[in-house]
């Protein structure tokens, strides 16, 4: 007969060592499943919050597009917000000077918020992108934007704010591409504000109160010469800059107040020429004030000129636009007169513009109501005679020239650009800073870009 042995301890000490083991290596594997899928879905949160950041940025620059639309046309420039331009570009107003679009880049897209104060649009872009990865379906950084229902995609989004401002064309006294040379006796620069009471009388340069006198008439240049500004005996009550290691010289008995840097860093664009329907001046030996001009314009429009050697009348209470295909050329009585209340912007098409004899004179007293603009074949600025310029002036392409003769000196009240700037005899160029605000500009530019 056969005897059976009985169980031994250790056959059941092997199954409980297994199934411990076995249970090991799962909770291991489950533990690397679960980690590579966290690290999965780390990269795939890592790839769409990259992404809508980029979905973000098209929004901003959707959003600049818009209000640069006019940028390089000077009469344009702030007419983005207007309903036609804004319904052209799919835009909508919400009211409160905000402005609202929505574009979609496949899946993805964009809520954009343009918020418009005095001239300084802020900038509100939010980027989603669609969360396409299975396993992380939710989280802190998803948001649901317009999901009516659980079938539609879950988004990540991110928003960014962009702060702006306008980039004014005259932001300095006196600028210039290559060299500014203030030869002469008693050439000063300083700065008033036509818009301010405390640094104004009645909007006008506060010659009886010296006091009002603000000192930001800053001189600068793109020059990166030696010797990009030759300051000589001029005092300059504002800074004076040149482009990278250009050099300012400054003579023994001159000084600038703001101190010398060589960091100006601006883009001057050409002129670019408006298009409208340009008519012929037509009104001939107008008399007014006891003096007969050779022309007169007397009612608002665009009107143009081949060339000019005699007396110009503008009437008061007009808006005008005059564009001279060829040179000005003004000496003895001649003068451009403009009368109260109106406003001219000048377009010089020809290369030559010189003023002399009575000059330009501008009733109003304010820069703000006499523009001058080079187009690019203008190449010669020049302004002597016995009066008082009051007025902006953008050449970028041309030669700069005042001329002060006598002991008597002459005044500049406003701003100019040019490409250089020669200034001889006794010159006083004060600087409207209120053209910043009111005059004509290159854009809208950024100012601030952060996350929010």
């Amino acid at each position: 007969m056969k005897l059976q042995r009985p169980p031994t301890r250790s056959h059941g000490n092997i199954l409980i060592v297994s199934l411990v083991l076995a249970a090991i290596l799962g909770v291991t594997l489950a533990g690397y499943l679960i980690m590579t899928q966290a690290q999965n879905a780390a990269v795939a949160r890592s790839q769409m919050w990259n992404s809508a950041i980029v979905v973000s940025e098209a929004g901003v620059e959707d959003a600049l597009a818009l209000i640069n639309k006019y940028a390089g046309n000077y009469d344009e420039i702030t007419n983005w917000c207007k309903p036609a331009s804004i319904a052209a570009d799919n835009w909508t107003q919400l009211g409160n000077n905000t402005y609202y679009v929505r574009r979609f880049l496949g899946q993805s897209y964009y809520d954009v918020y343009i918020t418009n104060i005095n001239n300084s649009p802020v900038i509100n872009s939010r980027g989603y992108v669609p969360w396409a990865y299975v396993w992380g379906a939710a989280g802190p950084l998803l948001a649901s934007a317009n999901t009516p229902n659980a079938s539609q995609p879950r988004y990540l989004s991110r928003k960014l704010e962009v702060q702006t401002k306008y980039d004014a064309l005259f932001a300095v006294a006196m600028a210039a591409v290559q060299v500014i040379d203030m030869n002469g006796n008693n050439v000063t620069t300083d700065s008033f504000d036509s818009a301010d009471p405390n640094h104004s009388i009645n909007g006008l340069y506060p010659f009886s109160n010296p006091s009002m006198v603000k000192s930001n008439g800053d001189v600068c240049t793109l020059a990166t010469i030696t010797n990009s500004i030759n300051i000589g005996n001029a005092n300059i009550k504002g800074v004076a800059r040149t482009g990278p290691n250009g050099t300012v010289s400054i003579g023994p008995n001159g000084y600038v107040t703001g101190g010398v840097y060589n960091d100006f860093n601006v883009v001057f664009p050409d002129v670019v020429l408006p298009t409208t329907s340009w008519l012929p001046v037509a009104t001939r030996n107008y008399r007014v004030g006891g003096k007969t001009y050779d022309y007169a314009i007397l009612t608002s429009g665009d009107f143009w000129l081949n060339s000019l050697s005699t007396s110009l009348y503008i009437g008061s209470n007009i808006n005008v636009r005059l564009l001279l295909l060829g040179n000005v050329n003004l000496t003895g009585q001649d003068e451009i007169r403009i009368a109260r209340n109106s406003q001219v912007r000048f377009y010089m098409s020809g290369s030559n513009f010189r003023v002399n004899g009575n000059g330009l004179v501008n009733d109003n007293g304010n820069a703000a109501s006499f523009f001058y603009f080079g187009l690019p074949g203008n190449t010669a600025v020049e302004f002597g005679g016995n009066g008082t310029f009051v007025g902006a002036i953008y050449a970028p392409q041309a030669a700069f020239q005042l001329n002060g003769g006598g002991s008597n000196p002459r005044d500049f009240i406003g701003a100019s650009v040019s490409r250089n700037v020669k200034m001889n005899g006794h010159f006083k160029f004060h600087y409207d800073e209120n053209l910043r605000r009111i005059g004509p500009g290159r854009g809208y530019v950024a100012t601030n870009w952060k996350e929010t």
